[in-house]
């Protein structure tokens, strides 16, 4: 069975990064989808074990110990995780599976040469970051300048990824983020040849 491959997605926070995966997941049934750990509280409307999964931070550095995690980091006061089992499992039985992960976690992924296709969401721009932090009504204005300057910080991080996508329309981000996908199934690295013809030819080639 061919494996899948890992999209690993980052955007700073504010960007619409959550929506966007929702709708693509609504888009691709049979996308996966690998749910991280965090520590930070859980957001009106958000579903423990859906959009994230909560727990302590004793539970969590825990799990570090345990190297329960592909890649981890700390992000201002709270911790994000994502399960090593959980991505490797999906992406072995041959499903796409789609990774939500900060630019810390990019950066510990690129150095163990993690194969994925990493895709980071801009904001219109940093005013619009702004409005979008505020209209989410979950932060003190302390903490809205604080997301916002650390966003401007990991926009320059764009150079460690495959592509950029601005979210201007969710709708728009999410049809953009589905022809990245088709064209990554055609890369050469991807091929898997059908006819045995083909594929003895290509067993047999010499450089």
């Amino acid at each position: 069975m061919p494996k899948g491959f890992a999209i690993i997605i980052s955007a700073p926070s504010g960007t619409g990064k959550t929506t966007i995966c929702n709708s693509l997941r609504e888009s691709i049934p049979d996308l996966k989808f690998t749910i991280s750990h965090t520590t930070r509280k859980i957001r009106e409307g958000e579903v423990d074990g859906v959009d994230y999964i909560f727990i302590s931070k004793n539970e969590f550095k825990n799990k570090i110990k345990n190297n329960d995690f592909l890649e981890w980091a700390q992000v201002h006061d709270n911790y994000y995780g994502t399960s090593l089992e959980s991505a490797d499992t999906t992406i072995n039985k041959g499903y796409d599976t789609l990774l939500e992960i900060d630019i810390q976690g990019v950066k510990s992924l690129r150095k163990m040469n993690y194969q994925g296709t990493y895709i980071i969401i801009f904001p219109p721009s940093i005013k619009e970051l702004e409005v979008r932090l505020r209209k989410r009504g979950s932060d003190s204005e302390e903490k809205i300048l604080q997301r916002v300057e650390t966003g401007k910080k990991e926009i320059k991080k764009y150079k460690m990824y495959d592509y950029i996508v601005t979210n201007h329309v969710v709708e728009d981000t999410v049809n953009n983020l589905i022809s990245i996908m088709q064209a990554e199934k055609f890369k050469v690295q991807h091929y898997l040849p059908n006819s045995p013809d083909i594929k003895l030819l290509l067993k047999d080639e010499v450089d």
